[in-house]
């Protein structure tokens, strides 16, 4: 019997109060150092040593804010795109979200309201009361 990834035992199987003990590779990725991991009860550890566990947590804390940053650069994109009319092309990003349109539809109508200034045409009133009333709804989540 091979004892990676399998229990390592006597040939009778261990005895009472004797720990079983598994082959596994560290969870951290720059890591991945072979090491024994004990079964029994509790969280099942994933790091070969507390360094490592310390050093994944930074490692996902910073990729989490990594992200969050590509986040909001892709929906200002997005919100770019819908004020150029271009949010519908079929060969854009598909939007999927139903708030994430509104929000789109908000910012192109925001952007024409800019164009029309304070022009007192009925069609650019209107808009600026439609406007004005969903804003709050959008905007606020």
């Amino acid at each position: 019997m091979s004892t990676h990834g399998a229990a390592r035992r006597g040939a009778a199987g261990p005895a009472d109060g004797e720990m079983l003990e598994l082959a596994a590779f560290c969870g951290l990725p720059s890591c991945r150092r072979e090491y024994r991991r004990v079964l029994g009860a509790g969280q099942r550890q994933i790091y070969c040593s507390d360094t490592c566990r310390r050093t994944a947590q930074r490692e996902v804390r910073r990729l989490r804010t990594r992200l969050s940053h590509f986040v909001e650069v892709v929906e200002q994109t997005r919100i770019d795109l819908a004020a150029h009319g271009k949010g519908d092309d079929p060969n854009e990003i598909a939007i999927i979200d139903t708030h994430q349109r509104a929000k789109e539809g908000l910012a192109r109508a925001a952007g024409v309201l800019r164009f029309v200034g304070e022009s007192e045409d009925p069609l650019a009133e209107e808009l600026r009361v439609l406007y004005e009333a969903v804003e709050p709804f959008v905007t606020q989540s």
